[in-house]
């Protein structure tokens, strides 16, 4: 027993030893976790008895929304689906009585009636195109009725054909050649690089939307920038692209650009004044410096997920996890006015904000563990975070921004990246206008249409103006 006691002392000798080298001495180590003992124990203790029903132990969470309870039962309702009414009769063989073996007649006004959900099938046909000709008497005058909207001026293909290419590639993320086996089963044999052809006819005429999107969204006071891989299938031994994302109100931009260096982010924002959403990448932090009339807003959300991670070891990550949360209910309790919300901002988040810094700076903690990481993390960025306080219009986090950008992340898993730089440039046109006309709610497919058509008008159209028409 005594032997296998020595064995533990020289083991936690050893590791004494060690933290003794990385803090200098083994009696400014003993002070330090003494001190961080009795200040976490102080603070778990005066936190407990403020809120008797907390427990260190349970994690909290960021607000959610409750889930609304059911209301209605039985089938979905399908108020967008066309409503066709299909009467069944019996086979004359059948219309006679197993009794007596009379006739029998239809019983007026009469039927079992009930809903079934039909699907009919994606069908596609070769239009033989006749465009009526007209002549005058005098010769002098011969005009040709106009054809069917076609995606390209002489092409084979009908704009609506290359729409539903894009939907299928950019919306449902089914990579083109997918797509060719799948037109192949329903008997229309067309290679890939058709299919490519249709999207980049296509983008060329949607492409003024998607820069009139960018516009507006660099005309608002406040917006968010996140930027992911975007792998290059030209070459793997270079380094991926990086797919930017840039969110506004009801807007989503996505433009694939060759790096996330800062030169990039000066590239994509040097016309933007205000404020802008972002994670504490150093690139977003020069990129600003460099440019000088924009200002950094912090993300609450990736601050959170720190203190997530770190409760699984340290209990008093907890504590840090629910002032985050009492931030967001506060922001919640303003109930989308804003006037109401900068004033409780003023007030209570200030109030919480306090409470959560004087935490932090009561934290002796070793940079190297991940409760003293997330701790760094907040005071370092502190001044970003706390900007919200005294702008009503600045969000909490940069989730909106997330969530732009998830269509694309997607699409790379299915179809993985694009093989040249024109192949970018035509997947930044349809995501930007695809994601934001899902984020307006309107059909994507629908304003890819109407918006082809407005540029044949020369006009531009897009996605929140097709929704509020």
């Amino acid at each position: 027993m005594e032997s296998q006691i020595a064995v533990i002392l020289r083991v936690l000798r050893a590791k004494c030893d060690e933290l003794a080298k990385l803090k200098g001495s083994e009696i400014e180590l003993q002070q330090t976790l003494a001190l961080v003992a009795e200040l976490t124990s102080k603070e778990l203790a005066a936190r407990a008895a403020a809120t008797p029903n907390t427990t260190p132990d349970a994690p909290a969470s960021a607000p959610k929304d409750d889930k609304k309870p059911r209301t209605e039962f039985g089938p979905t309702k399908q108020p967008m689906l066309p409503v066709v009414e299909e009467v069944f009769e019996l086979d004359e063989a059948d219309k006679a009585c197993t009794s007596c073996g009379g006739a029998l007649v239809p019983m007026k006004g009469q039927f079992e009636e009930s809903e079934m959900i039909d699907v009919v099938e994606v069908s596609y046909r070769v239009v033989k195109v006749k465009q009526q000709k007209y002549v005058c008497r005098c010769g002098a005058c011969v005009e040709t009725a106009p054809g069917p909207e076609r995606v390209m001026c002489g092409g084979r293909y009908s704009l609506a054909f290359a729409i539903k290419v894009a939907i299928d590639k950019y919306l449902d993320h089914i990579p083109l050649a997918r797509q060719e086996r799948i037109l192949h089963r329903h008997g229309l044999d067309v290679t890939t690089q058709t299919l490519w052809k249709q999207l980049l006819a296509l983008a060329h005429r949607l492409k003024p939307a998607m820069i009139a999107l960018r516009e507006r969204a660099l005309a608002s006071p406040v917006i968010g920038v996140d930027q992911t891989s975007w792998k290059r299938l030209d070459d793997k031994k270079k380094k991926p692209w990086q797919i930017w994302c840039i969110t506004a109100p009801g807007i989503v931009v996505h433009e694939i650009k060759s790096d996330k260096g800062a030169k990039t982010f000066e590239a994509l924002l040097e016309n933007y004044r205000g404020t802008i959403v972002c994670d504490a990448a150093k690139t977003h932090e020069a990129g600003a410096r460099g440019l000088g009339h924009i200002v950094l807003a912090g993300c609450w959300a990736h601050v959170y997920r720190k203190y997530e991670e770190a409760a699984k070891d340290h209990p008093e990550a907890n504590l840090a996890m629910k002032w985050i949360g009492e931030l967001y209910e506060i922001d919640a309790s303003a109930n989308g006015d804003a006037s109401a919300l900068a004033e409780l901002r003023r007030s209570k988040s200030t109030a919480v904000l306090a409470e959560l810094k004087s935490w932090l700076w009561a934290q002796a903690l070793l940079r190297t563990t991940s409760i003293g990481n997330a701790v760094g993390y907040t005071l370092d960025n502190w001044q970003r975070l706390t900007r919200f306080v005294d702008d009503s219009r600045i969000p909490l986090d940069n989730n909106a921004t997330e969530r732009g950008i998830r269509g694309p992340v997607i699409g790379r898993r299915n179809h993985f990246g694009s093989k040249s730089e024109l192949g970018t440039t035509v997947a930044s046109v349809f995501y930007s206008l695809i994601e934001t006309a899902k984020l307006v709610g309107v059909n994507p497919a629908a304003y890819l249409l109407a918006a082809a058509r407005a540029h044949d008008r020369g006009e531009v159209l897009l996605p929140g103006d097709f929704a509020r028409a």
